[in-house]
């Protein structure tokens, strides 16, 4: 549950003492943390301790963490065939999103008849489940929060 709630309550947990230490270190701990945090957050603090955290989830089968993490490779850190493999493995794992997703940047971000081919029918997958819709609407949400978090960033001031 602190995991959940706070990553920073989850390291002061941490170095409260040895017993905490260990309880908060193991892998269920990172492999059931929910993301509260907006994925822009993560795109913010690429080299701090959330994103440490979220490469830990992600090792541990975390599979919000798996999407968050493939989604931080492709974009702003252009580790294009990691960050593929990463949301492939978060939409067979059950992230409809990261689906959603790889299926877009395939028909859009990739010149291969086989792979367009291949993300059209992750697409059509998609509509049949009945999910298009929400994956819609949550991407719509990440772009609001993109567009402040650059506004928050280089904002004069």
């Amino acid at each position: 549950m602190v995991a959940s709630n706070s990553i920073q309550d989850l390291f002061n947990m941490q170095a409260m003492c040895k017993v905490f230490l260990g309880a908060a270190s193991s892998d269920t701990v990172y492999k059931r943390a929910t993301m509260y945090k907006p994925l822009a957050h993560f795109l913010s603090h690429l080299n701090g301790p959330e994103r440490r955290f979220l490469e830990r989830c992600a090792e541990v089968g975390n599979v919000d963490a798996i999407f968050q993490q493939g989604f931080v490779d492709y974009f702003p850190l252009g580790l294009r065939d990691k960050g593929m493999e990463l949301l492939a493995r978060a939409f067979a794992e059950g992230s409809v999103e990261a689906g959603y997703l790889c299926a877009m940047l395939l028909m859009y971000h990739h010149e291969d008849e086989e792979e367009v081919q291949m993300g059209v029918q992750m697409m059509e997958d998609i509509r049949i489940s009945g999910q298009l819709e929400s994956c819609s609407k949550f991407f719509s949400g990440i772009s609001k929060d993109v567009v402040v978090l650059l506004l928050e960033m280089y904002a004069p001031g």
